[in-house]
């Protein structure tokens, strides 16, 4: 009797777990479900009228299609780090210590788990060659990669040489080692021009009241040598353009804060009369639609160069420095410039994705009409996106129009994208992790907001986690 007893129990005991791990599936499948019906039935009438073969073409919750390239451990490794990013008011704390961390003894074992499991999600790793194996990777789900080298700003002339010739060997190995699978290079102008002649450029812009309508040269308010330091910054990036033509190997300037960006518009533009003339266009302005003005701006700037005869090239992103905005505007007691609700900032960016995309439909002209980036991993953009394109009769495949994420952020939208026949890039960085960890802590803080968007896709990897392991056991019976 006992014995009978001892069997029992844990028989028992493995019925009960058994049970509750299906009752966790079954609560997973049906998140997926309500997930998969947020797809199917978009809520908005303009995204209802999605024709068929867009939806089709575009379908994130097909999990195993969307993620019919990516290892199980790697789904697992992701699913598990959106859960630690989960919970948003735990990340100012982790930046904290990971900073902290950075140049301690205790910090050791912690920086070694960061590059054991965060760094390989959201870095392609240390070497071009581990590019090219990531290439291979997302070439069948019809994904290429933007690739980059991080490099953070800097003041100091000689340090600009430098970043300049490191900028153009990562063009050049780019294209030779990654052929067609790279079609973009982010360029971070405050690593190759100064930091404090934006601000000084930004604070003449500013003066004029209408600077967001009408694009304001602020050369002749200049100093003469803070003009020569803008002529040399131009002639540096000049220079990088001229390689980028070479190469057929367009650049994404980033954005920058607030207090440098009208500057950076203005030296954008007149790197497109140059190298925008011809298709494809070189230079991409990027458009942060938290700001008040990016509407009035990317407006402003279409308009411009309609009349000038050159080409429109903008990357559109909601935004990165909302944390520093928020400081700066207290500390200098000026207006906040961004959005108070993300709302706001949602429906900006959806205008501003349709206005460029109504233009290109409207150019007489494909080699000179304006060129996009959505670079965004908000699903509900993304459908907008895909549905304005179907109704406006723009190929998914037309090179006006790529899309773009982040490395490990939104892997499901990118790939669905890929393999919906659309121009689809992953912006994935490389380099040493000691090089690399700052630019990781900084996306961290920036992005605090981001992390809580990429929990649909949490789900999905749930799902399609579960979908294999439960092929598997029947595979094995």
């Amino acid at each position: 009797m006992q014995a009978k007893r001892c069997f029992h129990v844990p028989v028992l005991r493995l019925f009960c777990k058994v049970k509750m791990i299906r009752g966790i599936l079954s609560q997973r499948v049906l998140s997926v479900r309500i997930l998969r019906a947020r797809h199917t039935n978009l809520g908005p009438s303009s995204m209802r009228a999605m024709h068929t073969s867009s939806a089709k073409s575009y379908n994130p919750a097909d999990t195993g299609k969307s993620f019919s390239a990516v290892p199980t451990y790697e789904i697992l490794r992701a699913s598990a780090i959106f859960a630690a990013c989960s919970r948003q008011w735990l990340i100012g704390p982790m930046v904290s210590i990971l900073r902290a961390a950075e140049n301690s003894l205790w910090g050791i074992p912690l920086l070694f788990a960061v590059k054991l499991v965060v760094f390989p999600h959201f870095c392609a790793g240390q070497t071009m060659e581990d590019c090219k194996n990531l290439k291979t990777r997302f070439t069948p789900m019809n994904v290429k990669l933007m690739v980059d080298h991080s490099i953070e700003e800097r003041e100091c002339e000689s340090d600009w040489a430098l970043n300049l010739k490191n900028k153009i060997k990562l063009l050049e190995r780019c294209r030779d080692i990654l052929g067609g699978g790279v079609t973009f290079v982010p360029v971070k102008i405050t690593a190759l021009a100064s930091p404090s002649m934006l601000e000084e450029m930004t604070s003449l812009i500013e003066s004029f009241p209408a600077h967001n309508k009408r694009l304001v040269d602020p050369r002749p308010m200049m100093s003469a040598s803070s003009n020569a330091l803008l002529e040399r910054s131009v002639q540096n990036l000049s220079t990088l353009c001229a390689k980028a033509r070479e190469l057929n190997l367009p650049l994404l300037l980033d954005a920058e804060q607030s207090h440098r960006q009208p500057a950076i518009d203005y030296i954008s533009s007149v790197l497109m009369r140059k190298y925008n003339v011809s298709d494809p266009p070189v230079v991409y302005n990027t458009y942060q639609m938290y700001m008040q003005n990016a509407e009035e701006r990317i407006t402003r700037d279409i308009s411009l160069a309609e009349d000038l005869g050159y080409r429109f090239a903008g990357k559109v992103v909601r935004g990165a420095y909302q944390i520093a905005e928020s400081e700066r505007a207290k500390i200098m007691g000026k207006a906040y410039p961004l959005f108070n609700s993300k709302h706001d900032t949602d429906a900006a960016y959806d205008r501003a994705v349709a206005l460029v995309l109504h233009t290109i439909a409207g150019a007489a002209d494909k080699n000179v009409s304006p060129a996009i980036m959505i670079a965004t991993h908000n699903a509900t953009s993304v459908e907008a996106a895909v549905s304005a394109m179907e109704r406006l009769h723009i190929a998914r495949d037309d090179g006006r129009v790529n899309f773009g994420q982040i490395m490990g952020m939104c892997d499901h939208i990118t790939c669905a994208l890929g393999t919906g026949g659309y121009n689809a890039s992953k912006l994935v960085l490389y380099g040493d992790f000691s090089e690399i960890f700052p630019w990781l802590v900084r996306r961290l803080d920036e992005n605090r907001d981001l992390f809580g968007a990429v929990q649909e896709g949490r789900i999905l990897l749930t799902s399609e986690a579960k979908r294999r392991i439960l092929r598997l056991i029947s595979w094995k019976n």
